[in-house]
């Protein structure tokens, strides 16, 4: 297994599993995102890929839910990345990492030194937010983003919160996008008049 074909099978499945409950899905949901909500791949280039990688251990099944196996590292891609429907569909064998032993702890005399050996100062870690708060730029349109996802449910009969939920969905996948050019996208991918949708904005 190369590393390289790790890593995109890792970005494919950080894009694919980001904001979903629990971090897993159905293979049906899978099968839509890629053709229907990102595009990359036809209906049945979906099917086949998530057979492949459920077959080969890039998928784990439990429940009829798949999910990414332990110990596969999910990189977040780059702007304009896509994945190659031909790599997909034949990916390696998943190989587990055998996790490096545990070093055994000191003999109890020595965790009862008054004296420390001296450590190296840590870091803090960082904090988990929101990616969507901390990565994404302002919306220079902000105040017409209510009235945008009311237009573009409406319209195309989506439910509000499914509206929301593809649009940060295309955030995530194109990296540095504004909220309202996310629901331009997702009023496009409906098939909206998208001069309306200029309006709305501009509004």
């Amino acid at each position: 297994m190369s590393e390289a074909h790790e890593q995109e099978i890792g970005r494919l499945l950080q894009i694919s599993m980001a904001g979903l409950s629990g971090d897993s899905t159905t293979r049906e949901e899978l099968s839509r995102i890629w053709s229907l909500e990102l595009q990359w791949f036809t209906p049945q280039e979906a099917d086949l890929i998530a057979d492949r990688l459920s077959e080969r251990g890039w998928l784990v099944e439990a429940e009829g839910r798949l999910s990414p196996p332990l110990g596969l590292q999910l990189l977040r891609p780059s702007l304009g990345w896509r994945p190659l429907a031909r790599r997909m569909m034949d990916p390696p064998e998943f190989k587990r990492r055998t996790p490096p032993a545990e070093t055994p702890p000191l003999p109890r005399e020595y965790t009862e030194q008054a004296i420390d050996p001296p450590t190296p100062k840590q870091q803090p870690m960082p904090r988990i937010s929101d990616p969507e708060s901390t990565s994404m730029p302002p919306d220079r349109a902000e105040g017409s983003i209510p009235r945008l996802i009311s237009m573009i449910g409406e319209k195309s009969g989506l439910e509000n919160k499914e509206v929301i939920r593809r649009a940060q969905r295309k955030r995530r996948a194109l990296g540095q996008v504004t909220l309202w050019m996310a629901l331009a996208l997702v009023a496009r991918e409906q098939g909206l008049d998208m001069h309306a949708v200029d309006l709305a904005i501009e509004a």
